[in-house]
């Protein structure tokens, strides 16, 4: 009875409480953890590209340029037979297989672009498009026995851009000074035979510009053709906007001449639009 007295009389023991944690340092730990998750999350994404980057390096097929074999050579054109590893119906064991491929004696490396081709639209009336006119040229090309009919084009010189090789040739195989108004990337004219690169240039020609003007009404010669672009009678050559596809056919079947693939596929996908 005694101790229960005792007990009883006595306060009651204090708890220690440790402080509450401050809201501050409550969002200090929360940044701290969400920065170390982003640092893990940045270090498995960086890992994951460069795994990508490895399997992408080592996919087939892929060229083994290595192995590759000069068969003879030009002055413009070189034959090259490449070798290349594709992979077998099952499994992870390649073989390597062989094709041949030209590639033009001037092309700097594997990807530079080779040459550009332009597209130029002659605006007569700039309020009535369907009087545009696409800049064209005619010449006689040996390798298929005919004259063709193209879009202005040539070949890079090393110490120029893409603008200015378009500007250059443009004017030298047309006379005519034009705009540029936009550039594409890369494409391939043969990939199944060629490495060619060439990169379109879209161009419009203003013919309030006196220069321009002058030549097309012939009052002026354009004198920047030379050697054999001269020889093999290349000329400059107006088609419609509206109506190209036809009027490129009416060429075939009146003259015999051969079209451009490019400009034909050009003719073909405005006639979609009409």
């Amino acid at each position: 009875m005694q101790n229960t007295a005792i007990q009883k009389a006595l306060p009651p023991a204090e708890v220690e409480e440790k402080p509450a944690a401050s809201t501050d340092d409550a969002k200090i730990n929360e940044q701290k953890e969400a920065a170390e998750t982003a640092k893990q999350s940045a270090t498995l994404e960086t890992e994951a590209l460069k795994a990508d980057a490895r399997k992408t390096e080592n996919a087939l097929p892929r060229v083994d340029f290595d192995k590759t074999e000069t068969v003879c050579t030009t002055r413009w054109i070189r034959l090259d037979t490449l070798s290349y590893h594709v992979p077998l119906a099952k499994g992870d064991v390649a073989t390597l297989r062989k094709w041949d491929r030209a590639v033009r004696t001037t092309k700097q490396s594997e990807n530079s672009i080779d040459a550009v081709v332009i597209l130029a639209i002659l605006k007569n009336d700039v309020d009535d498009p369907t009087k545009d006119e696409i800049v064209c040229v005619k010449q006689f090309r040996p390798p298929v026995d005919a004259h063709t009919i193209e879009l202005p084009a040539g070949l890079i010189d090393p110490d120029e851009d893409v603008v200015a090789a378009a500007q250059r040739e443009f004017e030298e195989e047309t006379g005519y000074v034009g705009k540029v108004i936009d550039v594409l990337p890369a494409s391939y004219l043969s990939p199944g035979l060629t490495n060619e690169s060439a990169s379109f240039v879209r161009m419009e020609v203003e013919m309030t510009l006196e220069r321009n003007s002058l030549i097309y009404n012939g009052q002026m010669k354009n004198s920047g053709l030379a050697g054999c672009e001269e020889d093999r009678g290349l000329e400059k050559l107006l088609l419609p906007r509206v109506g190209l596809l036809e009027a490129l056919d009416d060429l075939q079947r009146r003259e015999g001449v051969k079209v451009f693939a490019a400009l034909h596929s050009l003719a073909l996908g405005m006639s979609v639009g009409e």
